[in-house]
């Protein structure tokens, strides 16, 4: 069987699978070349082709609508059944298998995530944890017009089965950490590989999206082999490839035209309008770096030359064109310098001779008030020694008066005695 939108997902990592998938079906050989985005999408789309002109059975739809028996009944693949969808009979129509590629991939990542989890924290074995998932695609969808609907549906019933604890997983330490190893280890093993997990999440998405929104599923053998040609490529869920050199980008035909105006890789005018063409990536740096178009300023600004508008490109030509005029700029500018230098000469011998005269006087008064001092200190020393004098005048005056008076008592106590 070969399914177009299963390998679309699959065609979007930069690099082939390194190993050849019987359960994934990418029916790839075992290298790492890096492949061209287009041509893997027209690898796809042409098997598409090959797909509705042989008019195989590829899904497990039994509706018209191509929903995979999402016309909310309970009328589906039993949760037993080895092959998920792949069991189907074979008087089912062939419906187009193209999805959104996005949703794809990111069911196909949450699978994986789910079975590890299953694994590590449910204490199941890694085929039980498959079955477990599988067995979504039996489960009654819900015909209330209130609460969930779609893949809303689809991921809340996988929450709830991540959240299922064995006794044992209740008490897993690094939890988180033990779930991405076992995700790593599982995703190289058989069907839990890439290509064998975007299959499931196809069934998944034809299961539960009920509208629609995310896949094709049109009654391939309701149209005839034109109309298939011409659904095939015109379809808005079929993988298309990036056009732009570089850019490995794969998505949804709905999407191209989206990414087509925001892919780095593009080509495009500059901004600024300069007549060069570059990957809108480099444009930051071109139109802040080399950009002909970019704002400049005149060198001689500072001089007094404005230009109004000049932009890099025209500096060059504006400097020949405006020779003259910045050489009278100059002219000018020097004439004040030299000017102001001037000034600053006078300034500063000015300043010299005003600190050299207040030198001076500083020098005089500071003489003057010595020579006063001097002369206090002459005077106090002269008082001194006339104090000193007078002292010793006073003392001796002292001592012949003690001596006189000694020498009277002295003979009035004779006298009386």
């Amino acid at each position: 069987q070969t399914m177009a939108a299963r390998e679309a997902a699959a065609a979007a990592e930069p690099t082939v699978s390194t190993n050849t998938d019987p359960a994934g079906g990418s029916g790839r050989d075992d290298s790492d070349s890096t492949v061209d985005p287009a041509d893997k999408a027209d690898s796809l789309a042409e098997n598409a082709r090959e797909t509705a002109v042989e008019a195989t059975v590829s899904t497990n739809a039994t509706d018209p609508a191509g929903s995979c028996g999402g016309d909310d009944s309970d009328s589906t693949v039993g949760p037993a059944d080895e092959g998920g969808c792949d069991s189907e009979p074979a008087s089912a129509p062939a419906l187009c298998e193209f999805a959104d590629v996005e949703t794809l991939e990111l069911l196909s990542a949450r699978l994986l995530n789910t079975m590890a989890t299953r694994v590590v924290q449910g204490g199941l074995q890694p085929s039980d944890a498959m079955a477990e998932v599988r067995g979504l695609l039996s489960e009654k969808l819900s015909s209330a017009k209130k609460g969930p609907r779609g893949l809303a549906v689809l991921h809340a019933r996988l929450e709830k089965l991540e959240a299922r604890r064995s006794f044992g997983g209740r008490f897993v330490s690094n939890a988180a950490d033990k779930v991405a190893g076992k995700a790593r280890e599982l995703e190289v093993r058989g069907e839990y590989r890439h290509g064998g997990r975007q299959r499931l999440a196809l069934q998944l998405v034809q299961r539960y999206d009920t509208t629609r929104e995310w896949h094709c599923g049109c009654d391939m053998e309701q149209l005839g082999s034109t109309e298939r040609e011409r659904h095939l490529t015109s379809c808005v869920f079929r993988p298309v490839g990036c056009s732009h050199a570089g850019c490995t980008a794969l998505f949804s035909a709905r999407y191209e035209a989206a990414h087509d105006g925001s892919c780095e890789f593009k080509v495009v005018r500059c901004a600024l309008g300069c007549k060069e063409s570059l990957p809108r990536r480099d444009m930051e740096a071109h139109v802040a770096g080399p950009c002909a178009m970019r704002p400049a300023e005149c060198p001689f600004r500072a001089l007094g030359c404005l230009a109004p508008g000049l932009v890099q490109g025209e500096v060059a030509s504006h400097l020949e064109e405006a020779r003259d005029a910045h050489l009278q700029l100059a002219m000018a500018r020097l004439l004040q310098q030299d000017q102001e230098l001037s000034e600053l000469r006078q300034a500063m011998t000015e300043m010299r001779a005003a600190a050299e005269t207040t030198a001076a006087t500083s020098a005089s008064a500071a003489a003057s008030i010595i020579a006063g001092l001097q002369k206090k200190i002459a005077a106090l020393e002269a008082g001194q020694a006339a104090a000193q004098a007078a002292a010793k005048k006073s003392a001796a005056q002292a001592k012949d008066t003690t001596a006189a008076l000694a020498t009277r008592l002295a003979k009035l106590e004779r006298e009386r005695g």
